[in-house]
């Protein structure tokens, strides 16, 4: 399968230092911003509740080429927070996407099997 263009600025543009800090480039964060519903594809999002309740945004059938599996996310992992911002509603992560567009580092709040887990992101 050939790699498309946004699939090769996503292998050399994203660093796993560890399982929970990652670096990022700059460039690749710029072309994702300005196509994310290319990058929307690499996994089904879809509104996690509980209890009623919106609770973020669980993943699902990501696929391992994507930005999402780069960005160490995984199956089930429910996406709550970025730098503090809860993740409620789409209206609320389309203001959490304008407020993190100009940050230099980002930290990923997800539940993953019913545990918290911060993933660490440093913009270069």
């Amino acid at each position: 399968e050939p790699k498309d263009d946004l699939t090769a600025s996503i292998d050399s543009g994203i660093k796993k230092i560890d399982d929970t800090n990652f670096e990022i480039d700059r460039s690749l964060v710029d072309k994702v911003l300005a196509n994310p519903m290319a990058v929307a594809k690499g996994a089904r999002v879809v509104p996690a509740i509980v209890n009623g309740k919106p609770d973020g945004f669980k993943l699902y059938a990501i696929r391992p080429s994507s930005v999402f599996a780069k960005l160490g996310l995984s199956n089930g992992d429910t996406l709550r927070a970025v730098n503090g911002f809860e993740l409620t509603s789409a209206d609320k992560a389309l203001e959490v996407y304008t407020k993190v567009k100009e940050s230099n580092s980002l930290q990923v709040e997800v539940k993953r099997r019913g545990k918290p887990v911060t993933l660490n992101y440093t913009i270069k």
